[in-house]
């Protein structure tokens, strides 16, 4: 049986990827490391430093070094830094969201972005743009971005947090072919809002369990 090591960057996202691997059967080993400095300090200076990098690709090396397979990094806002990871190692490192960009470029060309950090615009808005250009289409990209409902979820109302998300993402709906939520603690939402759209909604743990079934 494989073993795949999950580099997290927020607690929530544990249960979240557990919940996944669980409902859809993916046979693996897996193990969690959690790091929420990385997104705190993050969130605080706006941008990938040199040191949250290294810090990340020590990760990295430490998931590998404890027996990983594969190694997935579950935060879409450092996702740039898994780039630089990739090249210390020889085993597979993901990004959670690459399997989202994927399914979204194959729903249209008009795709909307939901987020509730304003550090996972860009590099979820970046990452539909490499993955249209490899597949040889073109795309556009519509974002809308919730902080309130980020504060919201800081303070412990998930209620808020799903209100807020929700109203953007039904907004944002009857302007694109897709919706993506982009952080993967929004996952919870997609079914309901599946249901009060046209259009597909894609979040990333779903997808990335699907992936890792097929490839182990």
């Amino acid at each position: 049986m494989k073993t795949v090591g999950f580099i997290h960057t927020a607690t929530i996202l544990v249960e979240v990827i557990k919940k996944e691997l669980k409902e859809q059967a993916v046979e693996v080993d897996a193990f969690h490391l959690v790091d929420e400095s990385l997104l705190v300090n993050l969130l605080k200076q706006g941008r990938l430093s040199p040191g949250m990098i290294k810090r990340l690709c020590r990760h990295v090396l430490s998931a590998e070094e404890a027996g990983a397979d594969l190694i997935v990094v579950t935060c879409s806002s450092i996702s740039p830094a898994v780039d630089v990871a990739r090249q210390l190692i020889s085993h597979p490192v993901l990004k959670i969201d690459e399997p989202m960009a994927e399914r979204a470029i194959e729903s249209g060309k008009r795709i909307g972005v939901v987020a509730t950090v304003a550090t996972t615009l860009e590099p979820t808005s970046s990452l539909l743009l490499k993955k249209a250009e490899e597949l040889g289409k073109e795309i556009q990209v519509s974002t809308a971005l919730c902080e309130e409902a980020f504060k919201a979820i800081l303070q412990g109302n998930m209620e808020k947090h799903d209100r807020m998300v929700a109203e953007e993402a039904i907004r944002l709906a009857r302007e694109v072919d897709a919706i993506v939520l982009a952080q993967g603690s929004m996952a919870r939402l997609r079914p309901s809002l599946s249901q009060q759209v046209h259009i597909p909604v894609l979040s990333s743990p779903p997808l990335l369990a699907e992936k890792l079934k097929k490839m182990v």
